[in-house]
């Protein structure tokens, strides 16, 4: 189950407990995050042996359905008789009867959309109907809907010029993109950092920045320089664009490793202030988090001073 999921079960028991209007709200924001698995058949009209032999040949290849078919979504009926499409947050959750064709894999407003342009009377969604059984009717479904499409409208009215879309995601990448590759990947990355050092660099930014045409740097923009200090530390310096904009991002960055135990990690960035001619010793945690320690040292000094706050550390945790 994906984190997702495991959070949008986490709120259905919250709601549950405790049917507060600000738990409601909560769970509406993450179900739209959300995949869920929805039982569904295929109409008689094709050989369904034949197309689920065909799936089994091609186990890593999504197999097209006939033009003009579509799958039927498998729905329940309450005790009142009205119908509801069964949604499910994980595969445990799917009982085995009663039998069905295939999963359908579907984010929520897909969920939402199918019941509510059911050609048949749908009166919503049930999401874990056999646990949670937690029903979503076509009224929250239908103001969850003006909702999203509102504030889809509302993003596509919103503008950034050329110089606030290089910020975002030179911030992005710099304060997001490779911190996580720091620290999920670990030694093995910062290894290669060291060995591949500004095409590797000139790539994460290039992926930060998704569209081609705004990139606005070279490899040559970038200086990458690993530095063994000694056995217990090897010490990147990566240099990077000139900052022009009045904005938070970073002159440099240092990441350092222990290549004796491939552990102990981290993450200084020296970077511009939120403040006009300020400029800053930071660090990006391993949790993602950012921290901001004191005022930068001028650049001779800048290695010296993380060198100094690794010592710090050790003291403290020896």
């Amino acid at each position: 189950m994906n984190k997702e999921a495991q959070k949008t079960e986490q709120l259905i028991q919250i709601y549950k407990e405790d049917p507060a209007k600000e738990n409601l709200n909560a769970l509406v924001h993450q179900v739209q995050k959300t995949i869920f698995l929805v039982p569904a058949n295929l109409p008689d009209s094709i050989d369904k042996e034949a197309l689920k032999q065909e799936v089994k040949d091609n186990p890593n290849e999504k197999v097209q359905l006939p033009e003009g078919v579509s799958p039927i979504p498998c729905v329940l009926k309450s005790p009142e008789g009205k119908v509801f499409i069964p949604v499910y947050s994980s595969q445990g959750q799917i009982p085995k009867e009663p039998k069905f064709d295939f999963i359908m894999t579907l984010p929520f407003m897909a969920c939402l959309k199918m019941a509510l342009n059911a050609k048949a009377p749908c009166e919503g969604v049930a999401l874990n109907p056999f646990s949670d059984n937690l029903l979503f009717n076509r009224q929250i479904l239908e103001a969850i809907s003006k909702d999203y499409e509102t504030k889809a409208a509302g993003a596509k009215q919103m503008k950034v010029s050329p110089q606030q879309y290089h910020i975002m995601m030179r911030q992005k990448a710099e304060f997001h993109d490779l911190p996580l590759r720091v620290f999920q990947e670990g030694a093995p990355f910062i290894h290669q950092l060291s060995d591949e050092k500004e095409p590797l660099v000139n790539e994460i930014y290039q992926k930060a920045f998704q569209n081609p045409g705004l990139y606005p740097f070279r490899e040559s923009d970038f200086e990458v320089m690993p530095l063994n200090i000694n056995e217990e530390l090897l010490l990147i310096r990566l240099d990077l664009p000139e900052v022009k904009a009045p904005a938070q991002l970073c002159y440099r960055i240092y990441i350092t490793l222990n290549p004796k135990n491939e552990k102990q990690i981290h993450y200084f960035t020296i970077e511009r202030g939120k403040e006009k001619g300020e400029r800053n010793l930071g660090a990006i945690g391993p949790d993602g988090k950012h921290y901001t320690f004191e005022e930068a040292p001028v650049e001779g000094a800048e290695i010296q001073r993380i060198m100094d706050l690794l010592e710090q550390e050790k003291e403290k945790t020896s």
